[in-house]
């Protein structure tokens, strides 16, 4: 099978299982931190109420939630910091793996919230969406291309690479991509978003390519392994996979498929953008336990996380 099939058959069985991420899981992610990264990402969901780049009412949609803990945050932060707005919200989890559903439904069930949960973007029709995602795009299925071939899984599991089709050669060439991963459902996913949108503003983090090089790798236990060098019996469907995403080739496709590029920075350098100054200070005139926690919070998400992470806004 090419190495796509085997990405995503890999992906989907293993989030199905509705895997930990954190301490207890293969890897971390800004949400494993605490909760000051969903404090930050509903400030900044209301600079743009403020400055009318996001008019109310508007749905709240998340895709990649995992346990749902970052939907939760972002709505107790909401609550404290301008609870007239959540009247004029409506909050939505895209989520197509059963127990991950069942896990996301307790969670908010406990918290007394009316978050709606979809299997998928085909069943919904939104009018005005704010979209966000944290690690979404690095669990997208890709092709590994080198030097005008590609990659196949044979049934021992042993990556083979064999000459690539002429339409997957001209994508390559038309997306400068030679020796790494190619994604191959940017294209889908964007039409998928258009025909469930009437309007959205998107936000995403995701871990970004530096180089042309590989960079695709395995997470189990919070050790890094190399999908070349290791038997991948001992990780297929057991371990996390990922690469880091080719955000040039991302916003190459949003403009060719009709969306505007908003704002693309390292994500340290977002966050302040997304009032970590002033929500920190707010913090310690009010709350002095909670400073302390914001504090530890934001040294680790402004260097454990560091400038391997980017930051993406689109709108249509």
């Amino acid at each position: 099978m090419t190495f796509s099939e085997f990405f995503k058959n890999w992906t989907d069985k293993y989030y199905s299982q509705a895997v930990s991420v954190g301490k207890n899981g293969d890897f971390y992610t800004v949400v494993s931190v605490g909760n000051l990264f969903g404090v930050l990402l509903a400030n900044y969901f209301l600079k743009l109420i403020d400055d009318k780049k996001l008019t109310l009412p508007v749905e709240v949609v998340e895709i990649g939630a995992n346990e749902g803990h970052l939907m939760l945050d972002f709505i107790q932060a909401l609550y404290t910091l301008r609870a007239d707005v959540l009247g004029q919200i409506e909050c939505y989890i895209i989520e197509p793996h059963e127990k991950l559903r069942n896990i996301q439904k307790k969670l908010f069930d406990e918290y007394e919230l009316d978050v709606k949960i979809h299997n998928s973007l085909k069943e919904c029709h939104f009018k005005n969406a704010f979209f966000y995602a944290n690690e979404l795009f690095d669990c997208f299925a890709c092709e590994l291309v080198k030097n005008k071939t590609m990659a196949y899984v044979d049934n021992d599991l042993n990556i083979v690479f064999k000459p690539m089709g002429e339409d997957l050669l001209k994508e390559c060439e038309k997306y400068n991509i030679y020796n790494s991963e190619l994604c191959i459902e940017y294209k889908s996913f964007l039409d998928e978003l258009k025909q469930a949108c009437k309007k959205l503003t998107f936000v995403c983090f995701d871990y970004a390519k530096k180089e042309e090089k590989f960079s695709i790798r395995m997470f189990k236990k919070h050790q890094v392994f190399d999908l070349f060098k290791e038997n991948l019996k001992d990780f297929y469907a057991k371990s996390d996979i990922t690469y880091n995403v080719n955000f040039e080739h991302f916003m190459q496709v949003l403009k060719e498929k009709g969306f505007e590029i908003v704002k693309h920075k390292n994500q340290n350098q977002v966050l302040i953008d997304f009032g970590l100054e002033e929500i920190i200070k707010q913090a310690k005139s009010t709350h002095p336990q909670i400073y302390k926690n914001f504090i530890k919070q934001s040294k680790n998400l402004m260097f454990g996380f560091g400038d391997k992470f980017k930051f993406l806004e689109f709108k249509l």
